[in-house]
């Protein structure tokens, strides 16, 4: 919402108003697909408490609040914490459902397994003969497990965000073709991802998916793989619609996502790609984004604060600050 300022001499205080934008209609949000790395989690990669409060309110709301990651579902419980799997679980029954692997493996409200995509063996190889080529290192996903030839300072880049630790396998050629890979990562400095993303793009062009969401990290994916994808097979199970959704990320990997759910919402800190296609942007990661935007778009809906209601209100309280000019600050919406 655009703010006009118009200004007029008066012999008293400034008087100023925040003014915050708001949907322009009642949102009827009933699911909630949440990004880990980079929204759920802050920097720090822990989670903020007042997102944690958050969550659980919003899960207390009966509004089906589930975590869409390129992590392994091991790996999005072990970031979270107890607290908020423990809730989950309460929600679901004993279960974590989810969207994980970047929608590769998608677990239904019941536990199932209600989709799975892996990636094809000779595309595998493609993938492998091109991390040799190029000296980087490589590691697959088989669910929760994350595979690798051996161990090394890139595999260890790893160990922050939460996920298994990687096992070495010895070569490729001891699992490609005998055990379901659902993606493939390369793993090295950001100047040689940035330098070498174009050839991998070429390489999978028309075979596979190319995405990132950390700057060190480049994703492969098999053909038509995503979030977008694994979101529509989630809702598909038991039959939710895209227009009852709200999807929270930060990266290129939620673009899918984003573009489909009808509330999209980028994190302050999200790529350029992302804000571009959202719905609104929320704060950033370090800043409880993720509260801001389930204060907003659900709990308010159900009576319910996770937040300081100061935090929120439409137009907070004005606030009467010394003017050395001695004019009035009117702030009207356009």
């Amino acid at each position: 919402m655009a703010v006009k300022v118009k200004r007029t001499t008066i012999e008293s205080a400034t008087i100023v108003k925040k003014v915050r934008s708001v949907p322009q209609h009642r949102p009827h949000v009933k699911y909630v697909t949440c990004d880990v790395d980079g929204t759920l989690l802050n920097s720090k990669h822990s989670v903020d408490p007042r997102v944690e409060e958050a969550i659980i309110d919003t899960l207390a709301c009966g509004v089906k609040f589930v975590c869409a990651s390129g992590k392994s579902r091991q790996g999005v419980l072990n970031s979270v914490g107890p607290t908020i799997e423990e809730h989950l679980r309460k929600a679901y029954g004993g279960q974590v459902p989810g969207i994980f692997l970047n929608g590769l493996i998608v677990y239904g409200l019941n536990g199932e397994i209600v989709y799975e995509k892996t990636v094809p063996e000779s595309t595998s190889w493609k993938i492998v003969n091109k991390a040799r080529e190029l000296g980087m290192t490589l590691v697959a996903y088989n669910e929760d497990r994350i595979l690798c030839e051996k161990f090394d300072a890139e595999t260890e880049k790893l160990r922050p965000y939460k996920e298994p630790h990687p096992e070495p396998i010895g070569k490729w050629e001891n699992v490609i073709g005998k055990v379901p890979l659902h993606k493939f990562m390369f793993l090295a400095p950001v100047e040689e991802c940035r330098k070498y993303r174009g050839e991998i793009d070429i390489l999978m062009e028309g075979e596979a998916k190319v995405t990132q969401a950390i700057p060190d990290m480049i994703e492969i994916l098999p053909g038509q793989g995503s979030k977008g994808a694994g979101v529509e097979m989630f809702l598909d199970s038991f039959g939710g619609k895209f227009d009852n959704l709200l999807a929270l990320g930060d990266a290129e990997n939620d673009l899918e996502m984003m573009e489909m759910a009808r509330y999209g919402v980028a994190m302050g800190n999200a790529m350029a790609c992302l804000k571009k296609v959202a719905k609104d942007v929320t704060k950033t990661n370090d800043e409880a984004g993720v509260a801001h935007a389930l204060n907003r778009y659900v709990l308010r809906s159900h009576s319910l604060n996770g937040l300081s209601s100061s935090l929120y209100s439409r137009v907070e309280q004005a606030q009467i600050v010394p003017s050395q000019k001695n004019e009035k600050v009117e702030l009207a919406t356009v």
